[in-house]
């Protein structure tokens, strides 16, 4: 079996809950325990670190699902 790396673009979404905003900043810092703020409506998305968790999570799903999508038009 032929290994072939493929690039694959996965775009994630991660909004507030709250108001359903995705537009929130990064502390200056950046530091995994720096916190998120909606700036829609302040409230506290988390830190740095559960972002990249979430954002991984999500990417990683939807490379799942675009590969099961693949393999499925191919047979």
């Amino acid at each position: 079996m032929q290994r072939t790396d493929m690039v694959m673009d996965v775009s994630v979404e991660i909004h507030c809950g709250t108001c359903g905003s995705a537009n929130y900043s990064l502390p200056s810092d950046a530091s995994d325990d720096g916190l998120l703020l909606c700036n829609d409506c302040s409230t506290r998305l988390g830190s740095v670190a559960e972002l990249k968790a979430e954002m991984m999570d999500q990417a990683l799903s939807r490379s799942a699902e675009a590969l099961r999508r693949e393999i499925d038009s191919s047979v």
